[in-house]
């Protein structure tokens, strides 16, 4: 990677420095408003770096990504510390937002990515100086270069410039002093565009990374230096009161319905699209506050079959297991599932996944994003809907 490469992505992270702070901003003016300490005092700001080796599933870019990839994130967020809310049962987790500039490959065929989103750290254990954690995060990634059947063609892998960001951290914290941490740890980054457009191999990355956090008090610039001239405020909360996950033992019965666009490989580099949707009826039981096991019956639509298989069906029915993981309005859900007829098992393969979130406005309405996969873990589309819990 040059100079040239390595000063656009060092411009990208200030820039994306700068967007964060200007963003929380709005925040920072809310907490002043407050004399007791609470999350929104507590913030942290960190820069990571990533190194590692492409798990390419495509065909003709295997030069292009040899040299694997090296990327940067900066991250802006909150530490919990509310000993009577969800966040105490799961180890106080820190939340926030993001920004990613990462160099993927020979820009001339990938472009630069960058990439806004979301993340969540979850604890797993806290020992000492030492914590282990779990990140996900997702957002929007964009600059991508992508396939073009004259300037690009080799690009299999990204045909659209902006594109699902998904990174999964298992990594550890380690306290160096007041306000440095010391992060490192091992992840998985994924680009695609659920067969929105084609082709769509789809990039994904595994590496190591290593970074510095440094915690601070919003309310440390609130101090009157006249008055208190010595008097620091903890930069990070004294988080007690962990409580036990809660019993629940309670049966739901969930209807979702879901549309999404997709393109055949034959319509690769044009803007046809074909519709499809989903529909689920599922029953869901909740052990406690943060687990759910779920199994259910699917019926899917595909029309973009219309293009590969003329005068044919394109409905498919299948059924599905799968297991919620939840917290504050939002679950994480994981699904299997497989066709109840040979049709799918010859079109779609003999199982699919969905891995998707879903956020709960009320008690009874929610909206879900997930990825159907197609023969595993293959793309096939990104369903968005509506569901209610009767």
């Amino acid at each position: 990677m040059n100079v040239y490469l390595y000063n656009a992505i060092i411009m990208r992270c200030f820039l994306g420095v700068f967007l964060i702070w200007m963003l929380t901003g709005i925040g920072a003016v809310g907490a002043q408003e407050q004399e007791q300490a609470s999350f929104r005092d507590f913030r942290l700001l960190e820069v990571k770096g990533h190194a590692g080796s492409h798990i390419y599933t495509g065909e003709s870019l295997e030069e292009a990504l040899e040299n694997g990839y090296r990327s940067v994130e900066v991250r802006y967020g909150w530490q919990s510390c509310n000993p009577d809310s969800w966040q105490s049962m799961y180890l106080y987790p820190a939340y926030g937002i993001g920004w990613y500039s990462g160099f993927i490959g020979n820009p001339d065929l990938l472009g630069m990515p960058g990439a806004f989103y979301a993340f969540i750290s979850f604890p797993l254990l806290r020992h000492n100086r030492h914590a282990l954690v779990l990140d996900p995060a997702a957002g929007l990634s964009f600059d991508f270069k992508p396939y073009h059947s004259e300037d690009n063609p080799l690009n299999d892998a990204i045909s659209s410039r902006f594109n699902i960001y998904f990174n999964l951290n298992f990594g550890a914290i380690y306290r160096l002093n007041r306000e440095m941490d010391l992060l490192y740890g091992i992840d998985l980054t994924h680009f695609s565009n659920g067969r929105t457009f084609r082709p769509n191999a789809g990039l994904n990355m595994l590496g190591l990374n290593v970074g510095l956090r440094y915690n601070f008090n919003a309310r440390q610039n609130r101090v009157d230096n006249a008055a208190h001239p010595k008097l620091l405020l903890d930069s990070r909360p004294r988080l007690e009161g962990f409580r036990k996950v809660r019993p629940v033992m309670e049966g739901n019965v969930l209807v979702y319905g879901a549309g999404g666009l997709v393109q055949n490989t034959e319509d690769k580099g044009t803007g046809k699209q074909y519709t499809v949707f989903s529909t689920l009826l599922e029953y869901q039981y909740r052990f406690n506050t943060r687990s759910g096991v779920t199994a259910g019956l699917d019926f899917f639509f595909d029309n973009s079959l219309k293009g590969t298989h003329p005068g044919g069906r394109r409905d498919f029915y299948g059924t599905h297991l799968g297991y919620d993981f939840m917290f504050w309005r939002l679950t994480i859900r994981m699904q299997a599932g497989t066709y109840l007829h040979g049709r799918g098992h010859e079109l779609k393969g003999n199982y699919f996944l969905r891995p998707a979130i879903k956020y709960d406005f009320s008690e009874t309405l929610f909206l879900q994003v997930g990825l159907k996969t197609l023969a595993g873990f293959r793309a096939d589309w990104i369903e968005t809907g509506i569901g209610v819990k009767l």
